[in-house]
């Protein structure tokens, strides 16, 4: 499964901004793989798009940044399986 992960900083203070740094330099990411991961050129915040085999190992991707970040997450298609879908929903729509 494919996320498109969005987040804000919640702890915006110098101190915690400090020790998210040295977490981040301790990090080794997993068990979600990144395919993606920027950061906003504003400083409010990032997004990622992040490889997984569950939402269980979406969660433990995410959770050592709970206390320091707001996420946001989507599941995402390649665009032309999304538009296979659409399609065949809207043909059943349209046979009824």
């Amino acid at each position: 499964m494919l996320f498109h992960v969005m987040w804000e900083y919640i702890d915006t203070t110098e101190a915690g901004q400090k020790r998210s740094l040295h977490l981040f330099s301790k990090w080794q990411p997993g068990p979600g793989q990144f395919q993606a991961f920027y950061e906003f050129a504003d400083g409010g915040g990032g997004v990622a798009l992040i490889e997984v085999s569950s939402t269980t190992d979406l969660a433990k991707t995410i959770a050592p940044w709970t206390p320091f970040l707001r996420f946001t997450t989507h599941p995402i298609l390649p665009i032309q399986e999304a538009a296979g879908i659409n399609a065949a929903a809207a043909a059943w729509r349209d046979a009824q």
